[in-house]
């Protein structure tokens, strides 16, 4: 019997029984025809203009491997592709007939062959495919500019500290509140009130006809970015501010961990101060918006626009940043972006050890490549930079070293070190009394009070500036002038208790919160582990890790980690040298 795999696509999430109705019509065609459905590869909510679709890639390598199989089965040509390029997706074809295979479309029973009028159907369709999407951007991006020039929410992941605010004609309808816990809550607009909880992986999706805006989110939430900003401003490491986000219980508007790629984009978003940006960079594939037209793109891939095309109104919503702090916060930006040291596509690589791993033979900088087998298999090895670069006489030595095997020995080597300084309990002695020793069993509060001045002294900037803004007979109703009252006495209490307090002791943790944060961090690398993006695995491992060298002539890889505590040497991860070309 004749023997088929199928594929079914849908692009979105909203088309809720297209993936079952094409399954199904597949399945009635194979039927019909006699010949046994084997397999139905899927790519769910993903566009046809992606070609590296997980489903797509498996079709392809089963499809060109599988001798027993005799026909490839679409229910359209839009659902294997719509390509920017139409040669692209005749080039899909051509690859599966090339290996024996009868591609078939169910819809119009129309076979992709080497015959002429194939060819030519199969371009213009394809092309058609490809110019629909072309449409839509342009349509779209027409739509989202005019929405941002209004002022409303243009799209893209909530920033911290705001909640979506839907709107139904101009007035409030629903507010979406990302959780913590990665969930979003539905919340009534007048009352606060949960109206819905949505789990993990949902999403609410508001309806064509509403419009979308930004509301402050939770108390909580707002005053830990008005302190992140202010903490920024003053000088404070990005390290330990993110330390302070997570040992909050806070987490970003997508429910994972805080980290310093995650801070920066924050201090650097134009929406806590109220103004809506759109178009500083593009993400189309399609178009660009360029002097509030859509201009149509020849390349592809993340393009930073000039701040003349970009679309901005003042004013869009509430800021949680005043524009004093704002500036100072851009100013320190700027300086600290000039002294970056880290540039160019190790940050942007995808390969954990990126920045660690050298080779041992010429000290150059390891890169992850990957290799495609005959099968079409993909493998991730590090290769000596400098050799496969063509400067063959700096590293002579050609090598590659399996990439999985290397990064999970090192993340298991860093779980055993975190799971030893948690449970170590004459470790833990010894930091108490090392403690002891330097601070003389001093505790110091001087850093307290002068952070609780600083607060009070905004306060009571903010609370002039009100009593300023309205008539006397106002503010006395309201309690202002009790509450001036109140913050300039706790502010005399303040001063009077910084000038006794003695001098300053190093500001260093008890020997109860480092066994709390070795847990808590013990905690975190569970979690980073399973659900981390590369950036949060790469700056975990760079917290551990001094440098990698492989030895290709020993076949080992040796590791050294940071700290005493920490520097027992790794060898024999058993990679075996490669002698064939790269």
């Amino acid at each position: 019997m004749i023997q088929a795999i199928g594929y079914i696509r849908r692009s979105s999430d909203k088309q809720d029984e297209s993936l079952d109705q094409q399954r199904a019509k597949l399945e009635a065609y194979a039927k019909s025809k006699g010949w046994t459905l084997r397999t139905v590869y899927t790519d769910d909510a993903i566009s046809g203009s992606e070609l590296n679709r997980p489903g797509l890639e498996q079709l392809m390598t089963d499809a060109t491997t599988c001798d027993d199989v005799d026909i490839v089965l679409a229910w359209d040509r839009n659902r294997l592709a719509r390509p920017k390029d139409p040669i692209d997706g005749m080039m899909l074809e051509r690859r599966l007939v090339e290996s024996g295979k009868r591609v078939i479309y169910a819809s119009t029973g129309m076979e992709a062959d080497r015959s002429f009028t194939s060819g030519l159907i199969g371009y213009i369709e394809h092309h058609q495919n490809g110019d629909y999407l072309r449409k839509l951007s342009r349509d779209t991006m027409r739509g989202t500019s005019e929405r941002a020039k209004r002022g409303l929410w243009p799209g893209g992941p909530t920033p911290f500290g705001y909640d979506r605010m839907i709107l139904d004609e101009g007035q409030p309808k629903r507010i979406i509140r990302d959780l913590d816990d990665g969930c979003q809550a539905v919340l009534d607009p007048a009352s606060g009130e949960v109206i819905e909880r949505l789990a993990k992986g949902r999403r609410y999706r508001k309806q064509e006809h509403e419009t979308c805006t930004l509301t402050p989110s939770s108390t909580g939430r707002v005053r830990a970015v008005a302190r992140l900003f202010a903490d920024y401003a003053a000088g404070k490491p990005t390290r330990l501010l993110r330390d302070e986000l997570n040992a909050a219980g806070l987490r970003t508007s997508r429910g994972n961990w805080f980290t310093v790629q995650t801070i920066l984009p924050i201090l650097e978003n134009q929406a806590y101060r109220g103004r809506c940006v759109y178009n500083r960079r593009t993400l189309s594939k399609w178009h660009r918006h360029i002097q509030g037209q859509s201009v149509e793109r020849i390349d592809q891939g993340v393009e930073k626009r000039p701040a003349d095309d970009w679309i901005v109104c003042e004013d869009a919503w509430p800021a949680l940043v005043d524009q004093d702090t704002f500036d100072r916060v851009e100013q320190r930006r700027t300086v600290s972006k000039s002294k970056a040291h880290r540039r160019g596509p190790a940050i942007r690589s995808e390969y954990l050890l990126t920045g660690l791993f050298v080779c041992g033979v010429c000290g150059g900088r390891m890169t992850g490549h990957t290799y495609k087998n005959a099968k079409g298999i993909k493998t991730p090895y590090y290769v000596c930079g400098r050799h496969c670069s063509g400067h063959k006489h700096e590293c002579p030595k050609r090598y590659t070293v399996p990439a999985k095997l290397v990064e999970q020995h090192i993340l298991e080597l860093i779980r055993l070190d975190l799971l030893k300084l948690r449970d170590d309990d004459r470790l833990h002695e010894s930091i108490a009394q090392e403690l002891a020793r330097i601070t003389g069993s001093r505790t110091d509060a001087r850093g307290q009070l002068q952070r609780r001045l600083a607060e009070l002294d905004q306060q009571i900037a903010q609370l002039r500036d009100h009593v300023l803004a309205m008539d006397p007979a106002t503010a006395k109703s309201m309690g202002l002038y009790d509450r001036a009252q109140v913050l300039a006495a706790d502010r005399e209490r303040v001063e009077r208790n910084l000038a006794n307090a003695g001098p300053a002791t190093p500001d260093l943790p008890g020997v109860d919160e480092i066994r709390r944060r070795a847990s808590a961090e013990f905690d975190r690398l569970k979690h980073v582990l399973v659900n981390a993006s590369v950036e949060e695995k790469r700056e975990l491992i760079a917290c551990y890790v001094q440098a990698i060298k492989a030895d290709p002539d020993r076949q080992t890889v040796h590791i050294s980690l940071y700290l005493t505590l920490l520097s027992q040497k790794i060898a024999g991860t058993g990679f075996e040298p490669v002698t064939s070309g790269l």
